[in-house]
């Protein structure tokens, strides 16, 4: 079932240079690179004698095997044979192509021939007139549903966030509502927290409008409105490279300090990310419940229940959830 889907597997800025850029979803070992103005995705190898095309490297539009110099081209298709130059190619001396698009500085990939559904819809993300920034992909060792269960769950910043913002002095989760459609979810909360900017110093409370918005299967924007009427957006985009390991990228927006740097912005997030990432990679069992009696629920996890049903709903079942 989740082939169907787009899945992000790097940066735009991934697929560039003279080197064939490496991938892994879902178990399948990919290749991308550029060719006629566009990103070509493949599966990672030569069928002329199985050897990965990742070996290769990039000339002019093509991508040329390592082993025997084989070439191939926009659609994939071999385009020389060094070893018989005049010999006529077949047509099914051809790569296995999957669909790929471009956006947001992100290159998407579907694993199926027609997508179940389109990409996120996240227009701001090409305002110029948002400061954007984006954080290096990780690898995490768990499956993506875990990692998605976690950035939205409220009821952890408290606790695993004490070290930068979170307020152990005040950890009820208020009732919130969850709106669940066809293509994904969307609920809204307020945290009362410290200023992240502290780390941890534990200043003043600041309360945060807290807007999640989920796509299917694993894709969240997340908003931060402060009390001053400042935006923080943050976009995690969780890849699953197989059941239970997840390539992990992040955008961030701010409409607030547009000439300052990068720099402090991300290393506060990557903080606040290996603050997650060792809750996360143990937890037991390594895939999602989608059983619900299987693990036990609070009120304060209404997100996660929602979810859990919404990707039962789409599909997904039996004892390995990617």
């Amino acid at each position: 079932m989740l082939s169907e889907f787009w899945h992000p597997v790097c940066f735009s800025s991934d697929v560039a240079g003279p080197k064939p850029f490496p991938a892994t979803l879902l178990d399948e070992e990919l290749v991308l690179y550029r060719s006629g103005g566009r990103v070509v995705a493949a599966k990672d190898i030569c069928i002329h004698r199985g050897v990965p095309l990742t070996f290769g490297w990039i000339d002019g539009d093509e991508v040329v095997c390592a082993y025997h110099g084989f070439r191939y081209g926009a659609d994939g298709r071999c385009t020389r044979i060094p070893a018989q130059p005049g010999a006529v190619i077949p047509r099914k001396l051809c790569l296995h192509t999957v669909l790929a698009e471009e956006k947001y500085g992100v290159i998407w990939i579907c694993l199926a021939q027609t997508p179940r559904q389109d990409l996120p819809d996240w227009p701001e993300l090409d305002d110029k007139g948002l400061k954007r920034m984006k954080m290096p992909a990780g690898i995490w060792k768990c499956s993506a549903a875990r990692h998605v269960e976690n950035f939205n769950d409220l009821a952890h910043l408290s606790w695993v966030h004490a070290g930068t913002f979170g307020n152990r002095d005040l950890p009820e989760v208020r009732n919130y509502d969850v709106e669940v459609s066809p293509t994904g979810m969307h609920f809204e909360a307020d945290y009362d927290r410290y200023s992240i900017e502290d780390f941890g110093r534990k200043g003043a409370l600041e309360q945060i409008r807290y807007t999640y918005d989920v796509t299917f299967p694993f894709y969240t924007r997340l908003r931060l409105l402060f009390p001053d009427g400042r935006n923080f957006v943050a976009y995690n985009l969780p890849s699953p490279r197989s059941a239970r390991e997840t390539n992990v990228l992040f955008l961030l927006t701010r409409d607030f300090d547009l000439d300052e740097s990068d720099e402090s912005t991300i290393a506060l997030q990557t903080r606040v990310l290996s603050e997650d990432k060792p809750f996360v990679e143990a937890q037991k069992p390594e895939e999602l419940p989608l059983d619900l009696s299987e693990e036990f629920h609070i009120r304060a996890d209404r997100f996660s229940t929602c979810y859990r049903k919404a990707l039962v709903g789409l599909g997904l079942g039996g004892e390995i959830v990617a």
